[in-house]
């Protein structure tokens, strides 16, 4: 089952003052698609994904969280919620494909 949880905008200032930096996983995503799907510090990993940071995510335009209170946690959430998505699209997000390879 995917985040169920409202998509928040994704400005650099929205993920400063509104994200927690504990061990959580996110989906990034515009208004069509899910673009990645990660684990981590959220806010950490979050502000990693912009497109002058070290890890872009380009065209993202909203994210959503889900704290899991460890690390262990997270890694484990991440992959249920690639599995899921490939079972429902046959393919990992866009931006996860190339972080797999």
């Amino acid at each position: 089952m995917p985040i169920n949880k409202k998509w928040s905008p994704y400005t650099k200032d929205h993920v400063k003052e509104n994200t927690s930096d504990n061990y959580g996983v996110y989906e990034i995503g515009n208004a069509t698609e899910v673009l990645y799907i990660g684990e981590g510090h959220v806010r950490t990993r979050l502000l990693s994904h912009f497109s002058d940071a070290s890890e872009p995510v380009v065209g993202a335009s909203g994210y959503r969280v889900e704290y899991t209170g460890s690390k262990a946690r997270a890694v484990q959430r991440q992959n249920a919620l690639l599995a899921e998505f490939m079972r429902r699209h046959g393919r990992l997000p866009r931006f996860n494909q190339r972080s797999r390879n």
